[in-house]
């Protein structure tokens, strides 16, 4: 009996295609003969395509990598680090990792939901989670195999769009005065580093009701543990009361200024990060009309804090 495969229509060809010859590469599919009956599009994501795909009636989420994204991403790097992650059940359970292109395979949460911006600003309970989950792979005691340093990254953005000559947001030197602010204040006082995410996007943590999981660790390095939280504050729109709860709940105590401090600091580093990796993007080809907006907005939102005096007051806790 001959089995049909049931897919989006709206799955190009292409990555049909692609899917298929990254399944081909998994040893224990080939070995049984595999049948692909399902394909679905999953949500999220800016960078690669994920997909579910049924393979002899088992699910699988499969990535296939963005175009040359091997090309500024460690993918070796992130097989090791995304590992770690599976083997204290924090990521999904990897299958299948392509260390050149990084292209994916990983057992599917069944029964899970993928979390969005309302369910951690409308819930204490997912901000008490994700800071559980941000404290114990911080503290696992298992660094990463290569550090990820915002400031480093931005000055290496900045001197691939410069030297592509490509249009910057308008404001920017004023950014990169704070930019040298903060990183001659971390001079003074150096920030333990850990094992970090560094992208925890709403939509990359999933729930299953037994345990809650954070995937895509394809920016994971070791890092300052507040850009994380700084990250997930920002992505969730937290207000200042609730980034307050949030730390809390990550410290199990009550937090001191200086702490709030760092996670402001965190969030200006972060917008700032990735406003200029959306340039980097229509640089290499991307759609300016998807990327330069995305870019616009993060670095406004990072402006406002210089604005406002936040990244100050930040600041002056660090002197």
């Amino acid at each position: 009996m001959k089995s049909q495969l049931v897919y989006d229509a709206a799955i190009s060809l292409e990555h049909i295609g692609k899917i298929f010859e990254i399944l081909s590469k998994v040893p224990e599919f080939v070995e049984k003969k595999s049948q692909v009956s399902g394909i679905e599009i999953l949500p999220g994501g800016l960078t690669n395509f994920n997909f579910k795909v049924t393979v002899d009636d088992v699910t699988y989420a499969v990535r296939v990598a963005g175009p040359d994204t091997h090309e500024y991403l460690d993918r070796p790097a992130e097989k090791y680090n995304a590992q770690i992650m599976s083997d204290i059940d924090i990521n999904a359970p990897i299958i299948y990792y392509d260390e050149y292109y990084g292209h994916q395979v990983c057992k599917y949460i069944d029964d899970c939901i993928t979390l969005h911006i309302p369910d951690f600003k409308n819930s204490e309970d997912y901000l008490s989670k994700a800071a559980k989950v941000f404290r114990k792979y911080h503290t696992c005691g298992q660094p990463f195999k290569a550090d990820f340093d915002p400031l480093k990254e931005t000055y290496a953005y900045l001197k691939i769009l410069k030297e592509k000559n490509a249009e910057l947001y308008e404001g920017s030197e004023q950014m990169l005065e704070y930019v040298e602010k903060i990183k001659e204040s971390f001079a003074r006082h150096p920030q333990e580093l850990a094992p970090c995410h560094n992208d925890p996007l709403c939509e990359n943590w999933l729930d299953d009701k037994k345990n809650f999981y954070l995937i895509d660790w394809e920016y994971g390095g070791n890092n300052q543990p507040m850009f994380d939280l700084g990250a997930l504050a920002i992505e969730a729109e937290l207000s200042p009361e609730q980034e307050r709860f949030f730390l809390k709940e990550y410290y199990g105590r009550d937090i001191t200024d200086k702490e709030y401090g760092l996670l402001i600091i965190n969030r200006f580093l972060c917008d700032y990060l990735w406003s200029y990796w959306a340039i980097l993007q229509i640089a290499t080809g991307k759609s300016h009309d998807e990327y330069w907006p995305y870019g616009q907005n993060r670095f406004n939102r990072a402006m406002k804090l210089v604005e406002n005096g936040s990244l100050d007051k930040a600041l002056a806790e660090f002197k």
